[in-house]
């Protein structure tokens, strides 16, 4: 092989990297055998690692520079996160008062004693305030730490709770309350590091004393400033883990109608054992869960605040529930009209709300009961003033007896209410059939 061909391959051997022959610096020769010198006085090389960023391929015999698509940090990057299932309000931490977080801290924090070995006064007394201080940054910092690790990202949450979170708290409360913690902890850390350090620099033992009383009483301070912060996200752990549990796989019985019109009645006779009273923070009506038992299979039966004649703009947070169960729940819909107008909406009203939802959940399955009907026997409707169009022949037939195929039930009298239990068992079998379909879709 000709020299010119040797040069080839050896700058063919180097990396794209600088590349460094250095002589001067060799070691010495003398003293050294023949062969021996002659491997020392080789030229070496040195190269600066971590420098190439272009990979090759062979092309036609010759190295050529292959773009690179995809950077590392590219293929590093975390996949998606998936939304979680419902529950997450169950896994909330238990948040301590503001008031036990700090008296126990302050606490803690004054049974630290100094480095044990420590002869000099002054040292011993710094070290002492520094440690101080050292633990009651931790006793303070590491609760707030835990309840932002372990309050859920509401983005990842499933659809259905994260409404509840706004409806229950208000758009951006949740978001707004962890931000303050956020900002307490961060707060805290800071300041006690600051005066941590103050402290181990003091020159005295009266200095040290004097800091590390600064440095106690500014951390108090600190903390009970945004104490409210932490009282605020104590309350929203216990609104969202009163939320009752849905389980998504589990086909729901959901009572809609107007206010007043008797759904939670309809929810006691029609589940099997008292029913689980759940108060949702903003409504004093509350809302039921129940659950009734067909063939030994297990439903569950849900009431909902109900709805008025407005769009989706002007709806309370009350309705927006309502529309939130039925939008992200596996729901069978069980609609309660009242057409005695004792409920506060009258029956004009009722329908045109009843098309409304109708139309917008007609993916649903579906039951049409007209409640109170001994009332409605007693009070004809032709008796009722109201506004609305009365030459409608759809109307004046909704008014006189609901929607077509209704049933009219009495809970005073028991009218109705076995044809209602044997309609609602098969249509929440139905509900079944149909969720165990949808589930076994995607993998056929």
């Amino acid at each position: 092989m000709s020299g010119s061909a040797s040069n080839l391959l050896q700058l063919w051997y180097i990396p794209s990297t600088k590349l460094f022959i250095r002589t001067s610096m060799l070691p010495k020769t003398k003293g050294l055998f023949p062969e021996a010198r002659k491997q020392v006085n080789a030229p070496s090389m040195f190269f600066c690692r971590n420098l190439q960023t272009t990979t090759y391929e062979v092309v036609k015999g010759s190295y050529v520079p292959v773009t690179q698509t995809k950077s590392e940090t590219a293929n590093e990057e975390k996949t998606p996160r998936k939304l979680e299932s419902v529950g997450a309000f169950q896994r909330l931490p238990m948040v301590k008062p503001s008031v036990d977080i700090l008296y126990s801290a302050l606490r803690q924090a004054k049974k630290i004693s100094p480095t044990k070995g420590i002869v000099n006064i002054a040292k011993r007394e710094r070290n002492r305030g520094a440690r101080q201080l050292d633990a009651l940054t931790k006793e303070l910092g590491i609760p707030l730490r835990e309840y932002l690790e372990n309050f859920p990202n509401k983005k990842y949450l499933h659809h259905y709770e994260r409404s509840l979170i706004e409806l229950t708290l208000g758009d951006g409360k949740y978001e707004e309350v962890l931000g303050r913690v956020n900002a307490l902890k961060k707060k805290v850390v800071s300041v006690g590091k600051e005066h941590a350090s103050l402290c181990a620099k003091s020159t005295t033992k009266r200095e040290a004393e004097e800091r590390l009383s600064e440095g106690m009483k500014k951390l108090e301070a600190i903390f009970k400033l945004e104490a409210k912060a932490v009282d605020d996200l104590l309350n929203i752990a216990k609104t969202l883990r009163a939320v009752p549990v849905v389980d998504l796989e589990t086909p729901t019985l959901c009572l809609v109608g107007a206010p007043n019109v008797g759904k939670s009645s309809l929810v006691r006779i029609l589940s099997t054992g008292k029913p689980e009273v759940c108060n949702y923070p903003f409504t004093t009506r509350g809302i039921l869960m129940g659950h009734i038992t067909v063939n030994y299979q297990r439903f569950q039966v849900t009431d909902t605040p109900g709805l008025l004649r407005r769009c989706d703009d002007d709806r309370n947070n009350l309705e927006k529930l309502t529309l939130a169960v039925l939008s992200h729940l596996p729901t069978a819909v069980l609609y309660v009209h009242d057409l005695t107008g004792e409920c506060g909406t009258s029956p004009s009203n009722q329908y045109i709300i009843y098309k409304e939802v109708r139309e917008r959940f007609s993916n649903h399955l579906w039951v049409d009961v007209v409640s109170k009907c001994d009332l409605l026997q007693k009070s004809p409707v032709d008796n009722i003033t109201e506004d609305g169009d009365e030459d409608s022949l759809e109307m004046a037939r909704y008014r006189k007896a609901g929607p077509e195929g209704a049933i009219l039930v009495s809970v005073k009298t028991e009218t109705g209410l076995d044809e209602l239990k044997s309609r609602v068992h098969d249509m929440l079998i139905s509900q079944l059939d149909k969720l165990k379909s949808e589930s076994a879709s995607p993998e056929s």
